[in-house]
């Protein structure tokens, strides 16, 4: 008996597990509004269509909270766009184990500021990373602004992929795709198992935002304390280079890229020393990662033991990302 109809004929619950993370739109790592010229993610999860494609002057991302019902909602914003917009998650397969052959629902609030209904594209990958659509259309008007539509879990060529990679996508765009409004609104997204939709259900915002991890980390000063942050703790093994090792909250979905904004330095418990980090060799772990700081201005005294630290900055960060 396939997953979905186990569900549904033992009854475990009245409305299923949802499969999309972060669908209330409250972890937001990269900030709370995104100004999006590229593709780009807003919060966590999310990623948006920028003006580089969607055209005018503005793309921009953020969460607003429903006076009215107290929802979470995504805004996303236009100005003189000249093109279709989107908003797209993609699923690691490792989350769809034991739906294939059987059927899923997606469902979504939407809103915008003309008078269009939203499109939905959903693809699933195989082995090889070849997309097939299963569903391309405007999904059905379920009343009170909110959509669904329902499809058959399946690949192009029968093959699964492998479980850290893509194996699904879905992608809301408004107004039937054609030229992006103003202002658009979603909310409460929902992707499960079986052929209707199901009460949204949030998750906890620690347990939202330990999922996220999986795909980024951003460790930032601007939840720390203030401008001499200490982000990681290690020795000098010269007189011009700190290393040390950074553990992950989470086992992060691949050996994630490393990128970083603000000023880092060393301190040895008596002088800081900035320099240049980077991410060294960590030996293929998703768990941790070598970390590096060369160039270091000054001279410490090498083998002492120290900490790498925001250099009298509140807005650094060291950012881990395994996003698919």
């Amino acid at each position: 008996m396939s997953r979905a109809r186990d569900i549904a004929s033992h009854g475990y619950s009245s409305t299923n597990a949802n499969i999309l993370i972060n669908p209330s739109f409250t972890v937001q790592q990269r900030g709370a509004v995104i100004d999006h010229a590229a593709n780009g993610y807003g919060p966590d999860r999310w990623k948006a269509r920028g003006t580089d494609y969607v055209g005018g002057t503005m793309a921009q991302s953020s969460t607003s909270l429903d006076a009215t019902t107290g929802v979470n909602k995504l805004k996303i914003e236009h100005n003189g766009a000249t093109d279709y917009s989107f908003i797209q998650q993609r699923i690691e397969a490792v989350n769809l184990q034991g739906l294939y052959g059987s059927e899923i629902t997606f469902s979504f609030g939407y809103s915008d500021s003309g008078s269009g209904d939203p499109k939905v594209n959903l693809l699933s990958f195989d082995s090889g990373g070849t997309e097939k659509t299963l569903f391309d259309a405007v999904p059905t008007d379920l009343g009170g602004g909110r959509w669904s539509c329902t499809c058959t879990l399946s690949t192009d060529d029968g093959t699964f992929p492998d479980p850290s990679n893509r194996g699904f996508s879905v992608v809301i765009y408004p107004n039937e795709k054609n030229t992006a409004p103003d202002e658009w609104y979603v909310w409460e997204p929902k992707l499960e198992a079986g052929s209707e939709a199901t009460p949204f259900v949030a998750r906890p915002y620690g347990e939202e935002l330990a999922l996220c991890y999986r795909y980024l980390w951003r460790h930032t000063s601007e939840t720390g304390n203030g401008t001499y942050y200490r982000y990681f703790n290690g020795a000098f093994t010269d007189t011009a280079a700190f290393t040390g090792v950074v553990t992950f909250p989470q086992t992060m979905r691949a050996i994630p890229t490393f990128s970083t904004a603000g000023s880092i330095a060393a301190w040895d418990g008596s002088g800081v020393f900035p320099g240049t980090v980077s991410k060294g060799g960590d030996g293929g772990n998703p768990d941790a990662a070598l970390m590096v700081i060369t160039g270091l201005v000054g001279n410490p005294t090498r083998f002492r033991a120290g900490s790498a630290l925001s250099d009298n900055n509140n807005n650094s960060y060291l950012e881990f990302d395994a996003e698919l």
